[in-house]
């Protein structure tokens, strides 16, 4: 329980963080400091993502992932050491993420136990887990497997050119705890919504100038009725696209 909710998505938003201090240098310019997580992780799926094309290199992805996270994460100190406006670290745009992760994660962290949402309404999710696991071992492709419901699954979704970015994060962090991503997909999915809150944010900044109805504006946008339905019954590509749209406006 502990991992799945507080060590799984601390460690995936430190190697978000590392990630985006990266780009940040690479780049040649300074991001708004709310916008260097979810552009981390961005950039962590997008550099991974080429790795899963063959078996040869899809379980170097996990070890990619690491060092870009933690190279990048030595950037840290020299950051604080040069704060835009006076500011070191924001903290409302912290607690305006720490919400979102908390609403989202409330209908499944608060039942005591590790769950996957929604299953007898959406049993998709089952084959996005199948896809997590096969993909961060072997890549995508499947001609290795013999005849079965499970080859075929993988075999309809990788043959298709199935958008598979999006579940590299959980994948990775299943490897890197040897935990069942099973238990990693719910909070993930409040990751996803955490880095949605902290590109809202930095929207909301350009319209609204108290900090705390900045952060208070960009929680509550983060909660339309149906993209918590979509978290409520486990999709993952609502939460991802809504998170990405917000990032690149």
């Amino acid at each position: 329980m502990l991992v799945a909710w507080l060590v799984y998505p601390l460690i995936l938003a430190g190697l978000a963080l590392g990630t985006g201090l990266l780009l940040e240098r690479a780049a040649g310019f300074r991001l708004p400091g709310s916008l260097i997580a979810p552009a981390g992780l961005a950039s962590m799926i997008v550099l991974t993502l080429p790795l899963t094309l063959t078996s040869a290199t899809a379980e170097l992805a996990v070890a990619v992932a690491v060092a870009l996270g933690v190279t990048g994460l030595a950037l840290l100190p020299e950051r604080l050491r040069r704060p835009a406006a006076g500011r070191r670290v924001d903290g409302f745009a912290l607690a305006c993420a720490a919400a979102a992760f908390a609403v989202f994660a409330a209908p499944f962290a608060l039942t005591g136990e590790t769950t996957v949402g929604g299953y007898v309404e959406l049993d998709d999710t089952a084959s996005w887990l199948a896809i997590a696991d096969w993909v961060i071992h072997h890549g995508v492709d499947v001609s290795g497997l013999p005849p079965s419901t499970y080859e075929a699954t993988l075999d309809f979704y990788l043959r298709s050119g199935y958008p598979v970015g999006g579940l590299l994060p959980p994948a990775i962090g299943g490897e890197l705890l040897s935990v069942d991503i099973a238990w990693l997909y719910q909070p993930y999915l409040a990751v996803l919504a955490a880095m949605l809150a902290l590109s809202l944010y930095a929207i909301a900044e350009r319209a609204i100038e108290p900090r705390l109805l900045q952060a208070l504006a960009a929680f509550v946008a983060t909660q339309p009725a149906l993209l918590f339905a979509f978290a409520l019954w486990g999709g993952f590509k609502e939460l991802a696209a809504a998170w990405l749209v917000a990032l690149l406006a």
